[in-house]
């Protein structure tokens, strides 16, 4: 794997955009690390949030089984059947989608 450090902005959507093009890359896709600076209250909020978030109640997973199956029976895959050409159709997409990616 190569690394090339840049230097870019963040949108209020939260894209990444660099400064400047990196000359001599082929179209691909990449794993990206941010770094930024960080304030003493952004450091505070975020330790807070993990904390929160360690403190939540998870599902067990026999919930989460009966609450996955009620969404896929509303959603109108009430059969094997519908559910495995469903995971095909998820494949199929994803298929595409790297295809695109790639060209």
């Amino acid at each position: 794997m190569k690394a090339i450090q840049a230097t870019g902005k963040i949108d209020a959507e939260g894209q990444l955009f660099l400064d400047h093009p990196i000359e001599g890359t082929a179209p691909s896709s990449v794993r990206v690390i941010i770094l930024f600076a960080e304030s003493e209250a952004d450091a505070t909020e975020f330790w807070q949030n993990i904390s929160e978030y360690e403190q939540r109640h998870l599902m067990s997973p026999k919930q989460l089984e009966q609450q996955l199956k009620q969404a896929l029976t509303e959603a109108g895959y009430d059969s094997r059947e519908k559910i495995i050409d469903l995971v095909q159709e998820v494949k199929r997409e994803i298929v595409a989608e790297r295809q695109q990616q790639q060209d």
